[in-house]
């Protein structure tokens, strides 16, 4: 029996990338993303640039709603992060680094799946990286499903993860 979704849009989703350094060098990172309204926060370990983490938090929330499509059939999905390089660069296709134009191009791919618009907000307001303690307990009644392992990895020399 196919089980019909209540969510309404739009929905607001959120991503996040920080690098332990805070900067340019390709060390220790983490990306992750949330989506408040169904409680559901994921995060992950990343060797990259601040704005590669960036990109992955990104990239896992878009791969996240293409693996649930009929969760998400419908609705109008509004992305927020405080990354305002990738922000301008989803939004203005300009100013793209050699170094990022892969993750670039793969969000851009999105585009042809998901409906989805990126915005910028203030780093406190991004629930992604402050808010899983303010995130209700939700009760939903649709069929999610995600499994890390199905992200693809490409490993080589420093270990990042390139093709999402």
């Amino acid at each position: 029996m196919k089980q019909e979704s209540s969510l309404s849009g739009p929905l607001q989703c959120y991503f996040f990338g920080i690098s332990f350094s805070g900067g340019l060098e390709r060390d220790g990172g983490l990306f992750g993303f949330a989506i408040p309204d169904l409680g559901i926060s994921f995060r992950s370990k990343f060797t990259g640039t601040l704005f590669e983490c960036q990109y992955e938090g990104l990239l896992a929330l878009l791969k996240f709603i293409e693996e649930n499509r009929e969760a998400f059939k419908d609705l109008e999905i509004e992305v927020f992060s405080d990354s305002a390089i990738v922000n301008y660069q989803i939004n203005h296709h300009k100013s793209i680094s050699s170094d990022l134009k892969k993750y670039y191009d793969a969000a851009i791919r999105y585009r042809a799946k998901i409906q989805y618009k990126v915005s910028w907000i203030p780093r406190h307001e991004n629930v992604a990286i402050t808010g899983l303690f303010d995130m209700p307990p939700v009760v939903a009644d649709i069929r999610i499903e995600f499994d890390e392992k199905k992200l693809k990895r490409e490993k080589p020399e420093s270990d990042r993860r390139t093709d999402l």
